[in-house]
């Protein structure tokens, strides 16, 4: 009898230890685009090192540059960034949000940049300048920066609704399936710079 009794208080008390660890470690998928949108828009370096292996969060969390720079382009890249979690649908392991975000409209960003880097190119092609790659990598991220400032400065914005899919991770979270297109979507139809 008294076996029967530690075995069932054995049980009861991993069953309640696994119960609250599950729910102090439990997300439900809406909460993982939360933390995602959230962490984007704060650039919480936790949220970035989940999907660095998309370019343009890798661009968002790397790059190399005078940090007054890079803060000015983070600034304007998320001047007017704002979203609302529509509807989430969830089925077994897998589910997805339909989310609505609202950015300025970057569209136009990568011709400008791509003009404006030519001609800063042209004029200073007997210079020693643009011998120094390491001075024309800081002018080209200015220049395209302050691309990204143009566009922040107007009024011209875009809302976009993009679908956001997500794999239960097997610990009671969520990991979202990150895309190129889709974070170039979040970002108002932003192109990065050709790193080549």
């Amino acid at each position: 009898m008294c076996y029967i009794i530690k075995v069932i208080s054995a049980l009861l008390i991993s069953a309640v230890l696994q119960t609250g660890t599950e729910a102090m470690v439990s997300t439900t998928p809406r909460e993982a685009v939360t933390d995602f949108m959230e962490g984007l828009r704060d650039r919480e370096a936790v949220v970035m090192e989940r999907y660095m292996d998309d370019e343009y969060v890798n661009f968002i969390a790397n790059a190399q540059g005078d940090d007054e720079v890079i803060e000015r382009m983070n600034e304007a890249l998320f001047s007017k960034f704002d979203y609302h979690i529509e509807q989430v649908a969830k089925k077994g392991d897998s589910a997805v949000a339909r989310v609505t975000v609202t950015s300025v409209d970057f569209s136009g960003v990568g011709e400008a940049y791509d003009t404006a880097a030519y001609q800063y190119i042209v004029d200073n092609l007997y210079t020693e300048e643009i011998a120094d790659k390491e001075h024309l990598n800081a002018r080209c991220l200015d220049i395209y920066v302050q691309q990204i400032e143009k566009a922040a400065d107007t009024d011209a914005t875009v809302e976009t609704e993009v679908f956001i899919p997500m794999m239960d991770d097997g610990y009671y979270g969520w990991n979202i399936i990150m895309t190129d297109g889709l974070m170039q979507s979040v970002l108002g139809n932003l192109q990065l710079p050709a790193t080549e």
